[in-house]
């Protein structure tokens, strides 16, 4: 990245700011006055597709905000109706509607309405300045489910955050022929997504080092057994994981 700040500690930008994605493309690119947003901000994906763009004033989104799914389908549109109440509106990455409902003082308020990818609704909620007051769950022929117990969950191996650790622990290893003069750690990136079949898809290297350990750590990530996809508001749903993958060296 490159900014200008406005103090010697670097804490406060004041100016132009822009980052990099590790394989050089843009990934941020944006103004701060005095430490808050200001003009026009634009956010990448690593593939160069837009990701996210907004007009700020002293750090408040003016008018309206648009994000966009990687594949270049629009995810999200956020309208200003007036300073405090916004109209939020949502897709899944093929255009079908994922949600929509009002947003005061950037908490959901009113009635909110969540979709299944067939177009039946999957929740049917009532939000107090972001606290749930109500909500109802639809199966995906429009009958109301009784049983509530999975309308929401991270995405997750089989055997919860134990048995990932097990797995990683188990696939990684230190490159043959690379030796550092002294013990050492290293530790790589890795971004992926875990789709609504729980198979991982667009795996990459978010934060590389060297390409033998760049290579094993994507190989792990790429080979990780199945997913229990994650759910949201009774529809599974695309999650989005970064995962640090440490190497260590002992002798």
């Amino acid at each position: 990245m490159k900014a200008l700040y406005e103090d010697e500690a670097c804490n406060i930008q004041n100016g132009y700011g822009y980052y990099f994605h590790a394989n050089g493309l843009p990934s941020v690119i944006g103004r701060r006055i005095h430490g808050k947003l200001d003009g026009i901000c634009v956010s990448y994906y690593s593939n160069g597709m837009i990701a996210d763009s907004a007009m700020f004033q002293n750090g408040i989104v003016v008018d309206k905000r648009f994000s966009w799914h990687p594949n270049g389908y629009l995810s999200d549109s956020i309208s200003r109706l007036n300073d405090s109440v916004y109209v939020h509106v949502g897709w899944f990455d093929d255009g079908k509607p994922a949600f929509a409902g009002h947003e005061l003082n950037d908490k959901r308020n009113g009635k909110w309405i969540f979709y299944h990818h067939n177009g039946q609704v999957s929740a049917s909620a009532v939000y107090s300045k972001g606290n749930i007051s109500s909500i109802e769950y639809f199966d995906e022929a429009g009958k109301t489910l009784t049983d509530t117990s999975s309308v929401n969950r991270e995405a997750m191996l089989k055997g919860g955050e134990t048995a990932w650790r097990k797995y990683l622990e188990k696939k990684l290893y230190w490159p043959p022929g690379l030796k550092f003069t002294t013990p050492a750690a290293v530790t790589v990136g890795i971004s992926f997504v875990i789709d609504e079949n729980g198979k991982v898809i667009d795996a990459e290297v978010s934060m590389p080092f060297h390409e033998e350990f760049d290579r094993i750590a994507l190989k792990i990530i790429k080979n990780s057994p199945a997913w229990l996809p994650a759910i949201s508001n009774n529809r599974k749903i695309k999650a989005y994981r970064r995962q640090p993958i440490t190497f260590t060296q002992t002798d």
